[in-house]
């Protein structure tokens, strides 16, 4: 029994990991590499009949993405999830505070001035990236933050104590540029946490849903923090580059 416990609670421990994508080396962008690449055409990327989707695919692959000193981010999400926001007070201030603590973390940057879910009325039922990339646009955001997020507790941590759980939460993201319709960065994060059932707690549910609600606040955090230290790299947009 030992045994099984120290092991559940090494797996638990390599719960909590994040994920993000790298950005590209400089040599990448040579002008003599991308000449050779964009000038051949005796190596198609797709089929022989296909020319204009290959010049968009190449267009895709070597495009460089270039920001505005400061940005606006628009923030949207993707999963229809609400974590029990009214079930009551203390549920819809968490879930508040977890929208905030995300958007404060954002606008912390030096290169951000701005950090805001993207309006509800500029969001169709068919999200696709054209229109995605639209609606980002006509709210005047440099850069389109979507995410999603999944959380589920460990149903073997009952075994160990009957009164606590440990949730997890995984969160998706990525960054859409709004100029070049690129995806400029991809974040997984995957986060646990820990909770014991309190008196207040009107069932073990509620309290796996708290725990739940911080695991995902810790996933949105390292999101933020991806996001930031990206843009601290991100190369800056002159009149010379602007489209």
């Amino acid at each position: 029994m030992k045994l099984l416990i120290v092991l559940l609670l090494s797996l638990l421990a390599q719960a909590c990991t994040t994920v993000g994508s790298l950005d590209r080396p400089e040599d990448y962008y040579q002008d003599s590499y991308y000449a050779n690449r964009s000038s051949s055409s005796a190596e198609p990327i797709l089929t022989d009949t296909t020319s204009l989707e290959d010049e968009k695919i190449n267009s895709l692959l070597y495009e460089r993405i270039r920001l505005p000193k400061q940005v606006r981010i628009a923030i949207l999400k993707l999963s229809n999830d609400d974590y029990w926001r009214f079930y009551s007070d203390e549920f819809t201030q968490l879930n508040d505070s977890i929208s905030n603590n995300l958007i404060d973390r954002l606008r912390a940057s030096p290169r951000v001035y701005d950090a805001s879910y993207l309006p509800s009325m500029l969001i169709p039922e068919k999200r696709t990236f054209p229109v995605l990339r639209e609606a980002a646009a006509r709210f005047q955001a440099d850069i389109l933050l979507s995410y999603r997020s999944s959380c589920d507790s460990f149903q073997k941590y009952r075994f160990i104590s009957p009164d606590e759980t440990k949730a997890y939460c995984t969160v998706e993201a990525m960054l859409l540029d709004t100029r070049k319709g690129i995806i400029s960065k991809s974040v997984v994060s995957t986060q646990s946490f820990s909770a014991k059932k309190e008196v207040n707690d009107t069932d073990f549910s509620e309290t796996i849903k708290k725990a739940e609600l911080q695991a995902l606040s810790t996933a949105l955090g390292e999101v933020a923090a991806e996001t930031v230290s990206y843009l601290k790299t991100a190369p800056l947009l002159d009149k010379k580059n602007n489209p």
